[in-house]
C-alpha cells in the first residue's frame, strides 16, 4: 500500500487528504442528519398536545429543551402565535430556510470532491506519462518491462481518484435526497402547527 502510494507523487498525498475530509464529512452528517435531531416525532407530538390544552408555556419550554430543527421552528411559531397567519406563515419560511441551510452545511463540499478527484488522478496520470516519455527519450522503446511499470505507477492515482469519487457521489446523492424529505416534512408540520395555533386543527 505505501509502495502504491508513494508512486502517485505528490498528487496522491492530495487525494488521500481529499479521501480523508471527505470520509470525515460522510460521518459528521450521518451523525447530524439522524431523524432525532431533527425531526423527533415523539417531542414534536407532546408540543402539539400541549398547544391543544391551551398551555402555550410548557410547549414553549418543552421547545427550548429539545435543540433540534423542527423544536427551533416551533418554538418561533410560538413566540409569535399573536400575529396574523399570513406573517406567520412568512416568519417560518425564513426560519425554515436557515435550518434548511445548517442541514445542506458541508454536503456541498462532497459534490466538488466528487467532481474534482477524477480530475486529479488524472492530472497525476499525465504528470506520470509525461516522466515515462521521457525515460523512452533517454533509453529508447527497447525496454518494455520499464514502459509497463511506468505506466502502471502513472495510472495509480486515476484508481485512486476514481475509488474516491464514486462513493463520495453516492453519499452526496442520499444526503441530498435525505435532506429533500426533510424539507417536505418540516414544511408539513410547520403548516399543520399555524393552523393548531390558530384554532383550525383540534
Amino acid at each position: 500500500m505505501y509502495e502504491f502510494i508513494s508512486q502517485g507523487g505528490a498528487v496522491m498525498y492530495i487525494l488521500i487528504a481529499t479521501s480523508l475530509l471527505s470520509l470525515t464529512i460522510i460521518f459528521e452528517r450521518l451523525w447530524s442528519l439522524r431523524s432525532s435531531v431533527v425531526i423527533p416525532v415523539k417531542k414534536i407530538k407532546k408540543v402539539e398536545e400541549a398547544v391543544r390544552e391551551g398551555n402555550a408555556e410548557q410547549a414553549l419550554e418543552l421547545c427550548k429543551n429539545s435543540n433540534t430543527a423542527m423544536s427551533r421552528i416551533l418554538w418561533v411559531a410560538l413566540k409569535n402565535r399573536g400575529v396574523k397567519r399570513s406573517i406567520m406563515k412568512e416568519i417560518l419560511e425564513e426560519v425554515g430556510r436557515q435550518e434548511v441551510a445548517h442541514l445542506e452545511r458541508f454536503v456541498g463540499i462532497l459534490a466538488l470532491i466528487a467532481a474534482i478527484a477524477p480530475l486529479l488522478g488524472l492530472l497525476g496520470t499525465v504528470i506520470g506519462m509525461i516522466e515515462v516519455f521521457q525515460v523512452i527519450s533517454v533509453e529508447g522503446v527497447g525496454k518494455a518491462d520499464v514502459l509497463a511499470s511506468g505506466i502502471s505507477k502513472a495510472l495509480n492515482t486515476t484508481a485512486a481518484g476514481m475509488s474516491i469519487a464514486i462513493p463520495t457521489l453516492v453519499a452526496y446523492r442520499f444526503f441530498e435526497a435525505k435532506i429533500n424529505r426533510y424539507v417536505v416534512d418540516i414544511e408539513q408540520h410547520a403548516l399543520y402547527f399555524v393552523d393548531l395555533l390558530k384554532g383550525e386543527r383540534e
